[in-house]
C-alpha cells in the first residue's frame, strides 16, 4: 500500500446539498466525507462486499481511529521482543500437536463456546 494507491476527489453529487470528498483506494470507493447542514462533518466507510456503508460523525470516527492507533502503538514490539518472537515462530514452524494436545485444545474451545454462546 502506498499513497499513490489513494485518490481524493471533490464531487457534487445529486443526493447532497454540499460537495463531498470521495476517497478511493485502488480505484474502489473507500470513504466519503461530507459537510452536513447542521454544521457537522460526516464520514461514510463503504463496504465493498455488499455495496452498503457505515456512517459516523466525522469527529467521533477520527477520535476512535486515533485511539485505536494509540492503543496499537502501545503494543508494538521492541527490536528485542521482535527477535524473540521471530525465534519462537521459527521453533513452531514444524510443530505437530499430539492427539492428546489436540483433544485438550478442542475441549477448551468447546468450553469457551458453551460459556459465551450457550
Amino acid at each position: 500500500m502506498s499513497k499513490e494507491d489513494f485518490r481524493i476527489t471533490i464531487a457534487d453529487v445529486p443526493n447532497r446539498e454540499e460537495p463531498v470528498c470521495e476517497i478511493y483506494y485502488k480505484e474502489m470507493g473507500w470513504v466519503e466525507i461530507s459537510y452536513e447542514s447542521n454544521g457537522e462533518f460526516t464520514v461514510l466507510f463503504f463496504n465493498k462486499n455488499n455495496s452498503s456503508y457505515w456512517e459516523f460523525p466525522y469527529d467521533e470516527a477520527m477520535e476512535v481511529l486515533a485511539e485505536a492507533k494509540n492503543r496499537l502503538a502501545e503494543h508494538q514490539r521492541t527490536p528485542e521482543q521482535q527477535k524473540r518472537y521471530d525465534e519462537r515462530m521459527k521453533e513452531l514452524e514444524n510443530w505437530q500437536p499430539t492427539p492428546e494436545e489436540t483433544a485438550e485444545y478442542e475441549r477448551k474451545m468447546k468450553e469457551q463456546r458453551d460459556k459465551y454462546y450457550g
